[in-house]
């Protein structure tokens, strides 16, 4: 690795994945800048990249926002090669019997 600010120890691709409107890129967003903000649906993919030190290491996290919209599945599908961790995204339901 370089000596550069953006040399890091390890990389990883992690896919953030779930249907439309459960909150992935609402979480993405806080986990990256701490604060929350109503955003639009994902159109594709986006992604983020964290920095942060785990036990003396420099980790780069490329985050994967993909689109929950059934049109964009076998898109994002394709986004899934040499991932290394994979956050899914579910809204949590009350059913009364």
């Amino acid at each position: 690795m370089g000596s550069s600010s953006g040399s890091y120890d390890l990389s990883f691709k992690i896919l953030l994945i779930g249907d439309s409107g459960v909150g992935k890129s609402s979480l993405l967003v806080s986990f990256i800048s701490s604060s929350a903000e109503d955003l639009a649906p994902t159109i594709g993919v986006d992604f983020k990249i964290k920095q942060l030190t785990v036990g003396g290491k420099r980790l780069k996290l490329t985050i994967w926002d993909t689109a929950g919209q059934e049109r964009f599945r076998a898109l994002t599908s394709s986004y899934y090669r040499n991932a290394q961790g994979i956050i899914l995204s579910m809204k949590q339901t009350l059913s009364i019997m």
